[in-house]
């Protein structure tokens, strides 16, 4: 199934086999800018929209779950939303009012069965969806601007604003004052050069050990998670093959604006807003003969991993 949505608020969902769209599911009142699923019941996915709200939907039977809105929710666009790898149970989002919340939907889990036990051609009442409104954990002190991408890492969090820097932090749980006063440890910080727009978005590999950002010119950064160091290890620029060399792409430089790196970190694809993806593979780097070290290590440079042969699909 492939889950699509945008500008009119609406999900449409599309069976790739079927080649056609099985369900059209409503119910926000303006634009949706995320979409995420859940790590185990792929059936359960959450939208994240500009109506200040986030809904939990189910493919299965066809129904919204539940609707995360209220007092304690986001007070301004919601833009990125994300489930933890493998817990579903927590959920992480972020938007224009420059917090990040994480929410706890194990209160959640009768009215999640419930949703697949809900057979609409027998039942005499439309679904009832509940309403979550307080998440368990909000934030407003690590952004001063929009936060337009939030990700799980491991149990703590990557968050990147508008100001060139991704943020690896975690709730302060020193106190219960610490914790309700939205109190955060900084672990560590990341420099992004460039991107100074908001709507680029990050990505990691399932194991989290390789981060993907772009930015305005046309540049995709790759940081080793494993140093945690806030250098980037890799720039990957949009080139072409052309013979036996490369050539940069001519028209100018392209805001990325999504990236998505494979299972395994060995493949990276770019989103770019002229309307092209485009693809690198990993080249595992040759070894140095004892006699002659390579220029990369002459240079002072990781030799860890490489990325070759882009593609650009259109």
């Amino acid at each position: 199934m492939l889950l699509l949505a945008g500008f009119t608020g609406s999900i449409r969902v599309v069976d790739c086999n079927l080649r056609k769209v099985v369900w059209t599911a409503q119910g926000h009142g303006d634009a949706i800018n995320d979409i995420t699923v859940h790590p185990t019941r792929p059936s359960l996915f959450v939208t994240a929209s500009r109506d200040h709200s986030l809904r939990l939907w189910n493919l299965e039977t066809q129904v919204c779950v539940c609707t995360m809105v209220g007092d304690g929710a986001h007070t301004n666009e919601v833009l990125s939303v994300d489930f933890h790898a493998s817990d579903g149970n927590k959920l992480l989002s972020a938007g224009m009012d420059h917090t990040i919340k994480m929410w706890n939907l194990q209160g959640l889990s009768s009215q999640i069965e419930a949703s697949f036990q809900y057979d609409a051609q027998t039942a005499k009442r439309a679904f009832h969806t509940t309403t979550l409104s307080c998440p368990d954990f909000s934030t407003h002190k690590v952004h001063w601007a929009y936060v337009d991408c939030v990700r799980w890492f491991g149990d703590i969090v990557l968050s990147k604003s508008v100001h060139n820097k991704i943020f690896l932090w975690e709730p302060d749980g020193s106190s219960a004052e610490a914790k309700r006063k939205g109190y955060v440890k900084c672990h560590q910080e990341y420099s992004l050069e460039k991107a100074k727009v908001w709507f680029i978005r990050m990505s990691l590999d399932l194991k989290c050990s390789l981060m993907a950002c772009g930015d305005v010119t046309g540049q995709v950064y790759l940081w080793d998670m494993h140093t945690l160091t806030d250098e980037p290890q890799a720039v990957l620029d949009r080139e072409l093959p052309i013979g036996k060399g490369l050539a940069k792409v001519s028209n100018g430089n392209v805001t990325v604006r999504q990236t998505a790196v494979s299972y395994d970190a060995s493949i990276i694809l770019a989103c770019c807003e002229d309307g092209t993806i485009w693809r690198w593979d990993s080249a595992a780097t040759p070894e140095p003969s004892d006699e002659e070290p390579s220029a990369r290590e002459e240079d002072g440079e990781s030799s860890h991993a490489s990325m070759q042969g882009s593609d650009e699909m259109e």
